[in-house]
Order: structure tokens, then sequence, then C-alpha cells
């Protein structure tokens, strides 16, 4: 059974699928062609990139957590939509791991 993780990440949309032996996978395309899905997961990872800041701050890289914990409860409800589509689209063949909400609650 493969296992939708959902975890924010530079240049990556927060759904993460992954095969029974771990490794990062597209192979399961009830996920990975829904528009839906593919839609929210785009506008997360649009958000989430923008935190990052380069050449600023007297550093290579910055991350903007300012700005992260303001936009906390956008980023909430489309974590929550996501999850929502997994939950109305599973069947039965991946189970969902969640790494992104406990983190935004905490903010």
């Amino acid at each position: 059974m493969k296992t939708v993780k959902l975890m924010n990440e530079f240049l990556h949309g927060p759904i993460w699928i992954i095969d029974d032996e771990g490794w990062i996978t597209d192979d399961l395309p009830l996920v990975n062609d829904d528009p839906v899905l593919k839609e929210l997961n785009e506008r997360a990872m649009e958000m989430y990139d923008n935190y990052y800041e380069f050449d600023s701050h007297d550093v290579a890289c910055w991350f903007n957590h300012e700005q992260e914990k303001a936009d906390k409860d956008i980023m909430l409800d489309i974590i929550n939509k996501i999850k929502a589509r997994l939950d109305e689209i599973n069947d039965g063949s991946f189970v969902v791991e969640d790494y992104v909400t406990e983190h935004l609650k905490n903010l």
C-alpha cells in the first residue's frame, strides 16, 4: 500500500507519494491525475516557496518565519482541502500521513 505524506518542502508541493519500500514515486494516478489535488498542491507549493528569500538578511538563503506564521490559516485551509479530497477519492490503495497540520497549528 502506498503512503501519501503531506510535507512542505521547497520546490515541491505538500503531496508526496511513497511506495511500499519507502521510495518517492509518481505511480498513483488516482492522486497524481486528480485536477483538484493538482491545483491545491500547486497553490501550497507557491505559497511555501515564497517564504524563501535569496541573498537576503545577509545570508544566501533566508526563510521568512514571520510570513509563514501570518499565512498559517490560509495554508491550513489548503491542507485541509487536500486531506478532504484525498479522503474523498481514496479507494483503499493509500494511507495519508500529515506532517504539516501540527507544525502550522504550533506557529
